[in-house]
């Protein structure tokens, strides 16, 4: 069973990386590459659920939005609609084609 499993995890490795990680296994004193990629896989699941951990914190202070302060309900308000004066475009545009006439017209 293991064999088949080494076989299928380094099925695109190269013979030479094969070899290598038999070495590196047998340096170690492990039971063959199987047993090293076991660990590998550990060491990066744990490293993995550490920098998840870390975040989980910032995490929670995000996604907890209880207001303590203020034991009352909050309620928004529709805040007043401002007071439109009458329209003040035309006449401005008045007085500046009176102050361009005027003195177009004086030349």
């Amino acid at each position: 069973m293991a064999e088949k499993l080494t076989a299928s995890v380094t099925f695109k490795c190269t013979e030479e990386m094969k070899i290598k990680l038999e070495r590196i296994a047998r340096s170690r004193k492990l039971n063959g590459s199987s047993e090293l990629m076991r660990i590998a896989a550990m060491d990066i699941i744990f490293e993995v659920e550490e920098m998840l951990n870390c975040l989980q914190m910032p995490i929670d202070l995000t996604t907890v939005t209880v207001d303590t302060r203020n034991p009352e309900p909050f309620e928004l308000e529709l805040a007043p609609n401002p007071h439109k004066t009458q329209a003040q475009k035309k006449p401005n545009c008045r007085n500046q084609l009176s102050l361009i006439c005027h003195s177009t017209a004086k030349q």
